[in-house]
């Protein structure tokens, strides 16, 4: 995946934008987040989701994020994770899917979308799940 052109567009995104978080992007957030990420981390975020116990490492805790990055939520760091995975092995090949691949394939699929939109589109769902995971911090 082009993640160079994802991370560039996200930087040209937030740089436009005044508030971050409006209420539809945490509403798209939360829906990729229920849609994809609960099973493992739980409707919640707190790691407890159905799938969770049958994970070698359990699945993070994503309230905690900002706590455990020194109290500021590390936003570029959880943006790269959702797009490019992370590389210490839990089960199988990575410990969790790598969501910009999924998320640029699933906007071309019987779509007639272009590449270039389709990355475009990818960067800001994961943006807009970003924001929604800063938003559940405790």
């Amino acid at each position: 995946m082009q993640i160079r052109t994802i991370l560039t567009t996200t930087v040209v995104l937030l740089s436009s934008s005044p508030a971050l978080a409006q209420d539809n992007d945490l509403t798209l957030g939360q829906s990729s987040y229920g849609a994809r990420c609960a099973i493992c981390h739980g409707v919640d975020g707190k790691g407890g989701g159905e799938v969770a116990e049958l994970f070698r490492i359990p699945p993070t805790d994503l309230t905690k994020l900002a706590e455990r990055a020194g109290g500021r939520f590390p936003f570029v760091d959880v943006y790269y994770t959702l797009a490019r995975g992370i590389e210490q092995p839990g089960h199988g090949d990575a410990e969790m899917p790598v969501w910009g691949d999924y998320f640029v394939a699933d906007s071309l699929v019987d779509r007639g979308v272009s590449s270039g939109d389709a990355v475009a589109i990818a960067a800001g769902r994961l943006m807009t799940l970003t924001l929604y995971l800063e938003s559940i911090q405790e």
